[in-house]
């Protein structure tokens, strides 16, 4: 169970919602929130009942049932649900409990609201809203004086915090079986009493990954988590560090309880720098992986595929074939493994395919009941294809530039059509083809076309992007496109 889960039962889910992340994804191409991220770990149809805005942290209920998703339409439309959220202001808090009510878009509203105490130089608040607008509790306490601390929309100025401070601290409602009161409630933020970046950020990773499920994550994603010259990832119990600029010295200190490797990325190394020596295991959806950080940002798993393979190990792919073509260290294919795959590996270093067979090992599979294949992976799409070699699953995952022995150049901007004509021959009727590509310069829009123009059996595509883990800051794209597509 993730960490953020508060409570869970056949009609039921209460989570700690994260600061940072959207109750649902805000667009097409737009990093998935929270109900995706926890719709895709369930069974069950998780139901949007109520939502929290990005930036605020705390309880969030979720329907499972068609009995939940009626009783909790009609609790939050009779305004029967009691809800209680804390939040920071700058600004000197009222002396006793007070209550606005002022319309919003024309409709009454009411809050509730009374000191709590202190957190370092921010007073602490305490919200009870009567009612359930649109951003109300925020209104309401800009409109009398103590807006949320970090509120970019509402306090001026704002104040310099890595976060909106406001919290959905309780939830009281009706079991919609039983119905029986239940509270749920979620600790105030660590990052409440330490108004830090990388308490904040810290905060929302250790929400959504438990490290007996997934240990290796983004931890720091630029500007998005205020070092804009910076990209930490977390593996296992070490970081590794990617400084784009002057290290931030604060930075550096705040992260010398765990052993940090430290990467000048102006001098970014070319080739195979991963260092099959002195490597450790970390965890991953529940499997083992062997990474090294000896050298390079090559260390032997790209973190940003963590949810796509996510999804093949939920594919039900017994009896099947899968094709994982620029295999790197065939972290794809152990996850094919798992889902009950017969898994052809290619690549063109021997080296991460020897890798790639240590992984098999590590987590039970014998890699002689699968197919390692050393050689440029363009040519060898030709020749399965020439020799009739048909897969379940095909997965295509690229280098953005590679050099291929008989194609010449290969740009992930120009040629991707060309890769995909390439590998559709060898996807069986109803099989799927995932294609995948890092290129910022690549629009979603002209990636998708390129996987339409080279796929002519191709159905609409479902586009996903990279993790949540890796945020994007205000202006900022996702830069991971991938598409999954089923071949008629």
């Amino acid at each position: 169970m993730e960490p953020l889960v508060l409570f869970e039962d056949a009609h039921l889910l209460a989570v700690n919602k994260p600061a940072g992340i959207n109750t649902h994804s805000p667009g097409e191409f737009a990093i998935e929130g929270l109900h995706e991220w926890l719709q895709r770990r369930r069974t069950e149809k998780l139901a949007i009942i109520h939502r929290l805005d990005k930036d605020t942290s705390g309880v969030m209920v979720f329907g499972k049932s068609a009995l939940a998703n009626r009783s909790l339409t009609e609790q939050f439309a009779t305004k029967t649900v009691r809800k209680t959220y804390l939040f920071l202001t700058a600004a000197a808090p009222p002396n006793k409990r007070m209550r606005i009510a002022t319309p919003i878009d024309g409709k009454p509203t009411a809050t509730w609201f009374e000191p709590a105490g202190r957190r370092g130089r921010l007073a602490l608040m305490r919200a009870e809203p009567e009612t359930g607008r649109t951003h109300q509790i925020r209104i309401h306490a800009a409109e009398a004086g103590f807006a949320v601390a970090g509120d970019e929309l509402y306090e001026q100025p704002r104040s310099p915090l890595p976060r909106m401070m406001l919290h959905a601290a309780a939830i009281e409602l009706r079991h919609p079986q039983s119905a029986e009161p239940v509270r749920f409630e979620a600790p105030e933020p660590a990052s409440f009493t330490s108004p830090d970046w990388l308490v904040a950020a810290r905060e929302m990773r250790e929400l959504m990954f438990g490290p007996a499920e997934t240990n290796a994550f983004r931890l720091v994603s630029g500007k998005a988590d205020g070092f804009p010259d910076a990209i930490v990832d977390r593996y296992a119990d070490r970081l590794l560090v990617q400084w784009y600029g002057p290290p931030d010295a604060n930075l550096r200190e705040s992260l010398r309880s765990a052993p940090v490797v430290e990467r000048a990325m102006e001098k970014q190394p070319s080739g195979e720098t991963a260092s099959p020596e002195n490597r450790f295991e970390i965890v991953e959806n529940g499997l083992r992986f062997l990474v090294s950080l000896d050298a390079g940002y090559s260390t032997g798993i790209f973190l940003d595929q963590r949810e796509n393979r996510r999804r093949v190990l939920a594919m039900d792919l017994r009896g099947k074939t899968v094709l994982n073509a620029f295999a790197y260290t065939c972290a794809f294919s152990v996850a094919a493994a798992r889902a009950g795959a017969t898994v052809t590996s290619l690549d063109l270093s021997k080296r991460y395919l020897e890798w790639g067979r240590d992984n098999f090992r590590l987590n039970g599979f014998d890699p002689a009941a699968h197919d390692f294949i050393y050689g440029d992976c363009f040519d060898w799409l030709a020749r399965l294809a020439k020799k009739g070699r048909r897969f379940d699953l095909a997965l295509l995952d690229p280098p953005t530039f590679s050099t291929a022995k008989k194609g010449g150049a290969f740009r992930a901007e120009k040629d991707y059509a060309k890769l995909v004509a390439l590998a559709e021959p060898l996807v069986a009727p109803g099989g799927t083809l995932f294609c995948s590509t890092n290129a910022r310069s690549v629009t979603p829009e002209q990636f998708l076309a390129a996987v339409r123009r080279g796929a002519q059996r191709v159905r609409t595509p479902g586009f996903t992007t990279q993790p949540p883990d890796f945020r994007v800051a205000a202006g900022e794209k996702p830069y991971l496109k991938c598409a999954w597509a089923t071949l008629d």
